[in-house]
């Protein structure tokens, strides 16, 4: 342990025994816990046998509470921030204070552990660039501006969404997001944990079928590219015929013409070949 740091303790977002044993020394070690639910850490704290001293700390913590865990850092003691589940200062209470820590040179340090957007991101299998957003705000101008980013971009998105909002914010979503692919996760890690794949329109009849309990982690697939037209080879033969009337051997020409419109240079040849063998009296080089 380092005197006056700062850790950020991931804690178990569902199974308590992805507890890992670095996070279960530190804060047994630690002079102070701050936890966003002293009532929800308390109880299993006390079943791995953490006696540390807690403290409240939440989203509407005041500055004053901030400054007060900074004091305290100043003075030598190494502090613990956990959350009632995830890792602190990710879309979770925390980041104020590594802000507050890190401007007072307070030492920061982290303990990984589980992430309900990390997770959720990689049981997708959707491809990276990702975005967390945590959660879209509720309502009014802040949640338009919100959705309309979310849907402008076009990598992987991740956000979180309460039982009572989802149905809402996905309907929200649907004319928007066309035919891009979903994955809709719900109490991961938990006994009742459940992934759902497919489109958003299958989505909304799933959860009208199931209705939502739990929180729920909605990760939105990247953009589709469209799809290349087929390629006129009526007009890219015409192409290759006319370099090899200017001197270009069928080879040559094939090349030239497949580099310049980005298509298979042995298909166009297989069908260049399959053209010419077509001509009475008509020879390949």
């Amino acid at each position: 342990m380092k005197p006056g740091t700062l850790y950020l303790v991931g804690t178990p977002i569902g199974n308590l025994s992805d507890i890992g044993r670095r996070a279960l020394e530190v804060l047994a070690e630690v002079d102070l816990i701050a936890a966003e639910d002293t009532r929800v850490s308390g109880v299993w704290l006390r079943t791995a046998g953490i006696k540390t001293p807690l403290i409240s700390f939440h989203a509407h913590s005041s500055p004053a509470r901030i400054e007060a865990i900074v004091d305290r850092l100043r003075e030598g003691q190494a502090v613990a921030v956990i959350t009632d589940a995830g890792m602190p200062a990710v879309a979770d209470p925390g980041r104020e204070l590594v802000e507050a820590a890190a401007a007072a040179g307070v030492p920061v340090s982290a303990v990984p552990g589980p992430n309900a957007a990390v997770t959720a991101f990689a049981l997708s299998g959707f491809p990276l660039p990702v975005t967390l957003w945590g959660f879209l705000p509720a309502r009014g101008r802040e949640r338009e501006e919100a959705v309309a980013q979310l849907v402008a971009g076009t990598g992987t998105q991740v956000f979180y969404e309460a039982p009572h909002r989802i149905r809402r914010t996905l309907e929200d979503l649907a004319p928007r997001l066309g035919d891009r692919r979903l994955v809709v996760a719900r109490e991961l890690t938990k006994v009742h944990e459940e992934v759902w794949r497919g489109d958003i329109a299958g989505a909304l009849a799933w959860l009208h079928a199931h209705p939502p309990r739990g929180e729920f982690t909605v990760v939105v697939g990247p953009r589709q590219a469209p799809q290349a037209a087929e390629p006129s080879w009526d007009a890219l033969l015409a192409r290759v015929a006319e370099a090899v009337a200017g001197g270009m051997s069928d080879r040559e020409a094939v090349r030239a013409v497949a580099g310049a419109v980005g298509v298979s240079r042995r298909e166009l040849y297989r069908r260049w070949h399959r053209a010419i063998v077509k001509r009475p009296g008509t020879a390949t080089d």
